[in-house]
């Protein structure tokens, strides 16, 4: 029993695993000391906005970005000593194939010029100490340290890493009749970032470079099976203070389906002088306050699965830029969005209303001639969002509408000769009404017509 709940606490599982969701996998996860994960990834963005073309002779940023590249992360997890204390390390090496000017966070940039890069991504102590039904952990130094609403990104060549610690209790056998209850707390102090684009651990800066001191984070949630509560909050020092509340539903159908309800709540407040800073240089996201709602519906029957969400947001910025929910906590630290609207393009500018529906198939017991598609699954998203901005040529208000259009296609193979390897590719097609909100737009870089694709090999030695 305690092996498990310690298993939980350290890669953060969720009490009660349902595939009803729409999230990127955990690809370092596997047992053992020692592991080893390989990834290559090409990164091919097109973006147009006639508007910067007349004005401006073309987009500042250029009109085709990525590149690619090749990651390795090498994992040492020791085991516990006396069953109390440990350490992990990891290392972490990203190797340039290819790059353009803008490289989409492939490789280090802070010289100037894309490069490869190495670094020592997790090096810190570990303790545990637990009963029968509880467990609890504690890691200090350097890893990735996600908790409350503060999380680590491992969408490119290698995942990111924090400095400071992390705690987390697990209490299980707080049942409700019935169903399963289990109770887990985390929290972290956080001083210094290495995003996943960064060679070294720098100081947390605010979006206009202004360092923030440190960030302070926890989060409680409580796990029934079929209903889940889940709070959060965030400080950044004299930045922003970040609050998440989550209220889940889940229910089962039938012998191989489920459903899942989940409503989140996310309130944003600016903590200080720096945001202010960040306000008077026109890097700011909202002037006091924003707030951002997502209700989600997931459906899985068999091999079939459908999600359906809808969310607003509000982040009044009267600087004369249209503002958007902000959920990170500086510059280089990333924040908690955990919802399915997370892919792609946020859709979370001020006075915003998306919708999004997602559609899944796993393909296993299927085959294609003679070659089987054990592994295989699809998925299809559509988003669209409306919100109003006005043009600041014409000074006219005008309806927005932005849609994005996306496909993923995962495989991972089961044969044994192949155990560890998987492939994934993601097209995206993005469009947007008008070219002026990208004049206007606190977050111009996502408000720009254009389309990606990404191509993922991992390999899992």
């Amino acid at each position: 029993m305690k092996n498990a709940m310690a298993a939980a606490l350290v890669i953060g599982a969720p009490t009660q695993v349902m595939a009803v969701s729409i999230n990127d996998y955990d690809r370092t996860g596997n047992d053992g000391e020692l592991n080893v994960y390989m990834r290559a990834v090409h990164i091919d963005t097109r973006i147009e906005n006639d508007l910067m073309d007349d004005l401006f002779g073309g987009i500042p940023i250029g009109e085709r970005l990525g590149g690619t590249a090749l990651g390795v992360v090498t994992d040492y997890e020791s085991r516990y000593w006396m069953d109390s204390i440990g350490f992990d390390a990891s290392l972490y090496g990203v190797a340039k194939i290819d790059a353009r000017p803008e490289d989409r966070d492939l490789f280090d940039d802070t010289s100037g010029d894309s490069k490869s890069f190495g670094k020592l991504g997790q090096a810190n102590l570990k303790f545990r100490h637990g009963g029968e039904h509880w467990l609890a952990a504690f890691q200090a130094g350097r890893g990735r340290f996600d908790a409350g609403t503060v999380v680590t990104k491992d969408t490119r060549a290698v995942p990111g890493s924090y400095q400071g610690a992390r705690g987390q209790m697990r209490f299980e056998g707080l049942d409700i009749g019935p169903l399963p209850g289990v109770l887990s707390l985390d929290a972290a102090y956080i001083n210094r970032t290495s995003p996943r684009d960064r060679e070294d651990f720098e100081k947390i800066v605010s979006e206009s470079g202004e360092e923030i001191t440190d960030i302070k984070t926890f989060g409680v949630e409580y796990d029934a099976r079929l209903i889940a509560l889940k709070f959060a909050r965030g400080v950044a020092r004299d930045f922003n203070r970040n609050t998440s509340y989550g209220l889940t539903l889940r229910a089962s159908i039938g012998e191989d389906g489920g459903v899942l309800l989940e409503t989140q709540y996310y309130d944003f407040q600016k903590e200080g002088e720096l945001w202010d800073h960040d306000w008077a240089s026109g890097d700011a996201a909202y002037d006091d306050d924003a707030n951002w709602l997502n209700v989600n519906l997931g459906v899985e029957i068999a091999r079939w699965g459908l999600g359906l969400s809808y969310s607003k947001s509000e982040a009044e910025l009267s600087n004369g830029m249209l503002g958007y929910a902000y959920f990170d906590h500086g510059d280089n630290a990333d924040g908690l969005m955990d919802a399915w609207t997370r892919s792609g393009n946020d859709f979370n500018n001020d006075g915003e209303e998306a919708w999004q529906i997602g559609v899944q198939y796993d393909f296993s017991g299927h085959s294609l001639g003679r070659i089987p598609l054990d592994g295989v699954n699809a998925m299809a998203i559509f988003k669209r969002g409306e919100f109003d901005a006005t043009n600041p040529l014409s000074g006219v208000s005008s309806e927005v509408e932005e849609k994005q259009l996306e496909y993923r296609l995962n495989y991972r193979f089961d044969e044994p000769e192949h155990e560890g390897v998987s492939v994934g590719l993601i097209y995206t097609r993005y469009w947007i009404n008008e070219d002026f909100v990208a004049l206007v737009s606190a977050q111009p870089d996502n408000v720009l017509n254009g389309e990606e694709l990404r191509v993922y090999v991992d390999y899992a030695f």
